[in-house]
This record gives structure tokens, sequence and C-alpha cells, in this order.
């Protein structure tokens, strides 16, 4: 099966829409995707009124895992001022700076393709 990882960076909320959108589409067709999210997204996933709130909410009927956030202080106060329903598609990428091999690593070659918005 084809896994995609989907990392979005740019802080245009079109930009992630058009990625998401794609996340879904694939995932409708089989393919396993997974989106990562950089901390210069988080500014658009704040946004209650943009259709990524909706999207974020649907990614279970999609069979799609929450989406990866970058591990910051940012990430962490992300979480908590969302509202549940988008807080629980998201899942902060644990790392610890204090012992390396707590690191949660993103091995790019796990995944066939590697997509950035």
């Amino acid at each position: 099966m084809n896994s995609i990882l989907i990392r979005l960076s740019s802080p245009h909320e079109l930009i992630c829409y058009e990625a998401i959108s794609l996340a879904m589409t694939l995932a409708t067709f089989d393919y396993q995707v997974q989106l990562l999210c950089e901390a210069s997204v988080f500014g658009v996933l704040m946004n209650p009124h943009s259709r990524i709130h909706g999207m974020l909410k649907s990614l279970a009927l999609y069979d799609m895992p929450p989406v990866w956030l970058t591990d910051c202080k940012q990430s962490h106060w992300l979480i908590h001022s969302l509202n549940r329903e988008v807080s629980n598609q998201l899942s902060i990428l644990n790392r610890s700076d204090d012992n390396p091999q707590h690191n949660q690593i993103i091995n790019l070659n796990e995944f066939d393709t590697v997509l950035n918005f």
C-alpha cells in the first residue's frame, strides 16, 4: 500500500486547504496519508471560521490518523486552545531534548512519497 506524508509549512489558508483536500482524496483511494503541520501553519489552524476546521473534524471519516504537529511551545498551546472536536484530530510529535532516546523522529524513508506545501 502506498504511504504519503504531506508536510504543511505554508501559513496560507488556501495552500493548506489544497493540501488537506489532496490528502482526503488520496485517502478515499486507499492511500495511507499522514499530515504533518509545522508551527508556521498554526495560525491557519486557529481560525475557527476557516474551512480547515471542518476538514480536520472529518478526518476520521476518511480513516486518516490524527495530524502530527511539530513539538514546540506553540503546539501545546494550540491543542489546548482549540475545541475538543478539532484538538482530538491533532497529535504532537513527542520530542524530549533532555533524553534523545525518547525523540520521535520522522523517518521519511517509511513513506513512499513526501509532499511539501
